[in-house]
């Protein structure tokens, strides 16, 4: 049985009581239980059990004729008839045909119980899954119930919703719903923005069981304030808070060691940063130039991309990159993507060691910016580079950029040239560099013949001398093609 509802068939499984018509009768809803007597002077009988007690009019004498009782009844269209009989007898067939004919249950008592105790059990079962009757609340003494949940905003809510018959929290978006009033009756889900102005946000989302009436909008204007008080320090709290970790994580990523010390103590005493294990990523706007206010407008647009991975990521601006600290587990690749679908700029993004100890985090930051650097280096747009991915190119990015461009010049001559042979030599080189000089596998890569390979190759040597079987020439070959792509991002190396 669910609450409001009875059927024919759970008042017989609750009471033990015999079914003895067709199943198409049983799911009858049940409003109420009469006697035999009571119901011959009742002119309808919707949704009511009547109980017989089948008695015979002697002591020991014959049962009389079943269906002369019934015939007055069923006329009257109850749910159901429930026969107690006086002595153990199954259902007479004609009785049972004549009650199927005018689709009404019956119901055949075959326990011990007498008809009145058999009554009484189904009138307390039917009254145990009646809802209460409705009650008009009274909106002074329910908002006095309400203020006494005012300490906490979550507890507030739902006294709020227990109150007005509604589901009721706290909205930051008024997509997909219309804007609510404080008069009339408001049907379904409706938005009261804090502010009063309509379209704003954040809102009062109330979603009602049943249309709100005049009291339930009186109780809903009453507690806005409340509402609106305990968001405004809700919002001032995380002001603070983000104010207090950007301020100290700055510091912890900063030269200053005294600073740093400090801001290490703070941390570990008010618990500003996560315990568990952090990348530290460094993201520069790919070929457009930003200065510090668009480095700043560009955190306020990747900060909430950020927090959709991490709810605890921590987004500031810091030596001219703009720094994200997000768990270790958050899927990067697809986190880049996702800050780029949000502000469509290209970016280069650079992601550090994972840490777990704030002490760690100025290491993981440095190895990020180079990271970034590389990446831009050799055009990874809107993809991770990883510092530990790096290999020989974070070390050759330490060197001086004219050094590094001497020793191409001096390695790879006109290989390093901005011409089409130029172009083609460096995409052999760099074939042979993936295959380790194999002939047969580099040319299927090229697509062209081994024999055509062989032809370019010596072309090559003409310029670098012989490589192809001298393994100290080849390292030097391949570390001036790795010194190129980190100075002459041309084809996106």
């Amino acid at each position: 049985m669910t609450s409001g509802t009875a059927t024919v068939a759970d008042l017989a499984v609750a009471t033990g009581v015999q079914i003895a018509t067709t199943p198409a009768t049983w799911d009858t809803a049940v409003t109420s239980v009469v006697e035999a007597g009571e119901a011959l002077d009742t002119v309808a009988l919707d949704g009511a059990v009547v109980v017989i007690s089948w008695q015979p009019a002697r002591p020991n004498g014959p049962l009389p004729d079943l269906r002369s009782l019934l015939d007055p009844l069923i006329r009257k269209k109850p749910a159901a008839i429930l026969v107690s009989p006086a002595r153990p007898v199954n259902p007479p067939k004609q009785a049972v045909a004549l009650a199927e004919r005018a689709e009404i249950c019956l119901l055949w008592n075959v326990g011990p119980d007498s008809a009145a105790d058999v009554a009484a059990k189904l009138s307390r079962l039917v009254l145990s899954v009646q809802p209460p009757a409705p009650v008009e609340a009274n909106p002074d003494t329910a908002l006095l119930n309400i203020l006494r949940s005012a300490d906490d905003l979550d507890t507030l809510l739902v006294a709020i919703g227990d109150a007005v018959g509604a589901s009721v929290r706290l909205s930051e978006t008024m997509s997909g719903h219309v804007p609510g009033t404080m008069s009339g009756h408001v049907p379904g889900t409706v938005l009261l923005p804090l502010s009063g102005i309509a379209g704003t946000t954040p809102a009062l989302e109330v979603s009602p069981r049943d249309t709100l009436g005049s009291s339930e909008l009186a109780i809903l204007d009453g507690v806005l304030a409340v509402v609106r008080l305990h968001v405004k320090l809700r919002d001032t709290h995380v002001d603070d808070a983000s104010v207090e970790i950007a301020r100290n994580l700055k510091n912890i990523l900063g030269e200053d060691l005294v600073h740093r010390e400090a801001s290490l103590r703070k941390s570990r005493r008010l618990a500003l940063f996560p315990r568990h294990a952090v990348a530290v990523l460094a993201i520069e706007p790919f070929g457009v130039s930003v200065d510090m206010n668009g480095l700043h407008d560009l955190k306020t647009s990747l900060a909430p991309v950020a927090s959709r991975f991490d709810p605890d990521a921590i987004t500031i601006v810091n030596e001219g990159v703009l720094v994200v600290m997000i768990k270790a587990t958050a899927d990067l690749d697809a986190l880049a993507r996702a800050l780029y679908r949000g502000v469509q700029v290209p970016l280069a993004v650079g992601a550090g060691d994972h840490v777990d100890d704030p002490r760690s985090y100025p290491g993981s930051f440095r190895q990020a910016v180079r990271a970034v650097a590389v990446g831009r280096r050799i055009g990874a747009i809107n993809r991770v580079t990883r510092y530990r991915d790096l290999g020989v190119l974070g070390l050759l990015y330490q060197l001086p950029e004219h050094a590094r461009r001497v020793f191409v010049d001096e390695t790879l001559g006109s290989i390093a040239d901005e011409t089409p042979d130029g172009l083609d030599q460096r995409r052999i080189l760099r074939v042979l560099r993936s295959t380790d000089c194999n002939i047969a596998e580099s040319a299927r890569e090229l697509y062209i013949h081994p024999n055509t390979l062989r032809s370019r190759i010596a072309r090559i040597e003409a310029v670098t001398g012989p490589f192809m079987n001298e393994p100290d020439r080849r390292l030097t070959i391949f570390t001036a093609l790795s010194m190129f792509s980190l100075d002459s991002n041309v084809e996106g190396d």
